[in-house]
């Protein structure tokens, strides 16, 4: 059950950020030119979500040093 409850969050998170960068760019591009609720709602909660994909899911976030360091000599795999 906390499998699927994990699959759903992480779909509905994605689902989020996509739509938000969707919402910027058009608001950015200017093709919307009087934004609604839900498309403000979304760009002004995507820097919260870009900070979440930055710091716990990329790859350059939280302890990426310690992924890019070579093994130690000496020790296997």
């Amino acid at each position: 059950m906390k499998r699927i409850a994990l699959l759903g969050a992480g779909f509905a998170y994605m689902v989020l950020l996509i739509e938000a960068l969707r919402a910027a760019v058009t608001w950015w591009q200017g093709e919307l030119p009087q934004p609604g609720w839900t498309d403000m709602a979304l760009i002004a909660v995507l820097p919260v979500l870009i900070w979440i994909w930055w710091r716990y899911l990329s790859p350059f976030g939280k302890d990426c040093q310690k992924c890019a360091l070579p093994p130690e000599p000496g020790r296997r795999p």
